[in-house]
């Protein structure tokens, strides 16, 4: 497989609907198979942006990937934090050889958050699917969201969360230190 080649049709969408992403990639020093952190490409890092898009850059290419409707896929989110992002998506991540993440699923982040921070949560969303030689390909939005918005959601459902975020002007962003809730 050409990864170079895979990663610019699986990434293409990101790049029309947000932007080109940055010349480097973040790549740790230990890989995500000897215990280290995901690489992510980044939109908007380079350029100093208050909320930079994160994307992982090995997980669709995997065998050991749980899959659901979007085939293996990336994880992604809009963030202001980078050493929070890398943390959390890597968990995420490491949970995706285990678990199987969909569109609209939610998930309790308490266990992996600081007990003071207000972000408890995380509603996955379809950010694009994409068919690479036969076989489809997904990018899932990770949206962070504090407690009393991830039972909202569980209550609602995630689509009615995700249309408050966006009513709030929070959507797509997520800021690791907003503590107002969108719900009562």
């Amino acid at each position: 497989m050409n990864y170079t080649q895979f990663y610019k049709r699986l990434f293409g969408p990101i790049e029309k609907r947000i932007g080109p992403f940055d010349a480097k990639s973040i790549v740790p020093i230990f890989g995500f198979d000897a215990g280290g952190p995901l690489n992510f490409s980044t939109v908007g890092r380079e350029k100093r942006r208050s909320f930079v898009t994160y994307v992982s850059s090995e997980l669709a290419v995997r065998s050991d990937q749980k899959v659901g409707s979007l085939g293996p896929f990336e994880l992604m989110t809009t963030c202001n934090s980078q050493r929070w992002c890398r943390s959390i998506l890597t968990d995420i991540g490491q949970m995706t050889l285990d678990e199987t993440f969909d569109h609209l699923h939610t998930m309790d982040i308490g266990s992996l958050s600081k007990k003071s921070s207000p972000i408890q949560g995380v509603v996955f969303e379809k950010f694009a699917a994409v068919t690479i030689s036969g076989k489809r390909y997904g990018l899932l939005y990770c949206h962070v969201v504090t407690r009393d918005e991830l039972d909202f959601a569980l209550q609602n459902g995630s689509q009615a969360l995700l249309s408050r975020l966006k009513d709030a002007g929070i959507y797509p962003n997520t800021d690791v230190h907003r503590e107002i809730s969108v719900v009562p």
